[in-house]
C-alpha cells in the first residue's frame, strides 16, 4: 500500500526540540516532587532513588544523579548511547527535584494526596514522552528500554522488566512504595507505547533507530 503523502512528517528545528527538552526536564523534576510529597507511592525509579537517598543520607535529587549514571551505563551496554541532552538532563532533573521538593507541601486530606499523585504521574508521562521524542535527551531508563526493544523485546515488556528490577532494589533500600508505584508499573509500558508514536510524528524524529553517541 502506498503511503499517504500527507502522513509525511517534518523534523522540528533544533531550537524547537531543545526548548521542548528543557520543558520536559522541568516537567519530570516537578512530577517527581509531586509524587514524593503525595506519599502514596512514587515511580519505580524513584523508589530506588528515595531508598538510596535514605541509606546514603543525601538529597533525593542527588541520588537521582547517581542512579541516572547507573542506568546510562546499562543503556550503553545494550548499544543505546546517550546524547548530550541525556547527560545534561540527568543533572538538571535532579537539580529541579532538589529545588521543587522543599516547596511542595504534603496535603493532609487523602483526596488531595491522590490528586497530587495522579497529577504528578500524568505530568511525568508527558515529560518522558516529550523528552524521548525530541531525541536530544532521552532519559537513562528510556534509553535502556529502547535498547532492550532493539534486542527484540516489546516496549511494554522491556519497561516492565526494568521497573520490576528497580522496584525490588528500591524496596531493599527502604524506598517509598505504595499504590502509586504499582499503578505506575502497570501503566507505564502501555502508556508510553501509545503516547510515543504520535509525539514522535509531531517532532518528526525516529526513536526506534539508535542514534550515534552524543549526536543531536
Amino acid at each position: 500500500m502506498l503511503e499517504n503523502p500527507t502522513s509525511v512528517t517534518v523534523l522540528k528545528s533544533f531550537p524547537f526540540r531543545a526548548g521542548a527538552l528543557l520543558f520536559a526536564i522541568a516537567a519530570v523534576g516537578t512530577a517527581i516532587s509531586l509524587m514524593v510529597q503525595a506519599h502514596l507511592g512514587v515511580a519505580p525509579a524513584d523508589v530506588f532513588t528515595t531508598g538510596g537517598a535514605k541509606q546514603l543520607g543525601i538529597a533525593v535529587g542527588t541520588m537521582g544523579w547517581l542512579s541516572g549514571a547507573f542506568f546510562t551505563v546499562l543503556a550503553i551496554a545494550v548499544k543505546r548511547f546517550p546524547s548530550w541532552g541525556t547527560l545534561i538532563g540527568s543533572v538538571l532533573v535532579g537539580q529541579v527535584v532538589n529545588i521543587v521538593l522543599p516547596l511542595v507541601a504534603e496535603p493532609e486530606q487523602l483526596v488531595w494526596r491522590i490528586t497530587m499523585m495522579l497529577g504528578g504521574m500524568a505530568l511525568l508521562y508527558f515529560g518522558i514522552t516529550v523528552g524521548v521524542a525530541t531525541t536530544l535527551g532521552t532519559g537513562p531508563m528510556e534509553l535502556l528500554m529502547l535498547g532492550l526493544h532493539d534486542k527484540g523485546l516489546s516496549m511494554q515488556v522491556a519497561r516492565w522488566g526494568i521497573e520490576v528490577v528497580i522496584v525490588t532494589g528500591g524496596i531493599l533500600l527502604g524506598g517509598e512504595i505504595g499504590a502509586g508505584t504499582i499503578l505506575f508499573v502497570l501503566l507505564t509500558g502501555p502508556v508510553l507505547a501509545r503516547t510515543l508514536p504520535p509525539m514522535v510524528r509531531f517532532m518528526g524524529t525516529e526513536v526506534m533507530t539508535p542514534p550515534a553517541a552524543l549526536d543531536a
